[in-house]
Order: structure tokens, then C-alpha cells, then sequence
């Protein structure tokens, strides 16, 4: 482990430390320096069995890979019902009507407003539409540029759109 992450992070990773591993939670919610924090156990992102984070005294949620931020999604992992699903679960985390809401994926500079929410389902509801009527990568990738010219990580479209395209051949 140690070469490997040695190789990603060259000079970042103390020599000598004691490695800590990871334990499931044991309940839904963490205390932080006396806030509540609640882990809200969202299901359907761009992955299955998706977290969430919510911060009530913030009015904050931490969203991980169900809310994205002017960056093309992973919908590789999805077909139509999943993405479906995942325009729902977006309905959930704004029913917790946040001010702040953090993309796990987003432009460096934008900021965490709500409307993120809304932007991801517009997005997830456009790549299905585009993915139902075209036929080949090439096309899917671009009619979602013309619609999101200015949003990050096109290799991430272009690996979505192939596994629609996949999908329809199988």
C-alpha cells in the first residue's frame, strides 16, 4: 500500500504512521463539536447504496456522488430506472431545504448553492432523453455539450455514453 500511494502522493504520506482502518457506523448520526450531524442513507447516486451527509444546525448537506456541480456525471453505473431513482433521491435531499449543498464532484471555484439540486436532475433527465434517441457515443457526447458547453470532465461523458450505447447493444 504504502509504494502505491507513494507513487499518487509523492512526499504526502508520513512515513512510519500508524495506519487506522475504517468501522462501520454504528448509528445515523456523529457528534461534532456538539452538532448533530446525520448520515442519511440515500440509496441510488451514481452508484448504489449512496450516503449523504446533513448538517441541520448548518442547514447543510454534504452530498458525495448524488448531487454534482457543472461536472459531467458517472451515469455509466445507471440505466433509465436507476437514473430515475437518482432524480428522487435528489427530491429528498431538498425536502431537508439546505443553503448550502456540496457536490462530491464540482468546479473548483463555484459555490455550494442549492440550486445544484435541481441542475443534477436537469442534467440526469437530459443524458437519459439523449441516451434514448441516439445511437452512438459520438452523438450522445455531443448533444450533451451543446446543452453543458462549459461543464468539467468530458472523459467521464464520454465513458457514460458508451456504457448507454453498450447497453442498448446488449
Amino acid at each position: 500500500m504504502a509504494g502505491y500511494w507513494d507513487a499518487i502522493f509523492p512526499g504526502e504520506v508520513p512515513a512510519g504512521t500508524e495506519k487506522v482502518l475504517p468501522q462501520p457506523l454504528t448509528t445515523d448520526t456523529i457528534d461534532l463539536e456538539g452538532n448533530e450531524l446525520r448520515v442519511i442513507r440515500i440509496g441510488q447516486a451514481d452508484t448504489a447504496e449512496s450516503t449523504v451527509l446533513h448538517v441541520p444546525s448548518l442547514a447543510a448537506v454534504v452530498t458525495g456522488d448524488l448531487a454534482y456541480n457543472q461536472v459531467h456525471m458517472m451515469t455509466a453505473e445507471t440505466g433509465e430506472p436507476a437514473r430515475a431513482q437518482w432524480i428522487t433521491n435528489l427530491d429528498k435531499v431538498a425536502a431537508l431545504d439546505p443553503t448550502f449543498v456540496v457536490a462530491g464532484h464540482k468546479k473548483v471555484d463555484n459555490n455550494n448553492d442549492p440550486k445544484i439540486i435541481g441542475e443534477t436532475q436537469q442534467y440526469l433527465r437530459d443524458f437519459s432523453q439523449i441516451a434514448a434517441e441516439e445511437t452512438t457515443t459520438a452523438g450522445i457526447v455531443a448533444r450533451m455539450v451543446e446543452r453543458y458547453p462549459d461543464w468539467d470532465n468530458l472523459r467521464t461523458l464520454w465513458h457514460s455514453a458508451r456504457s448507454a450505447v453498450a447497453r442498448k447493444d446488449s
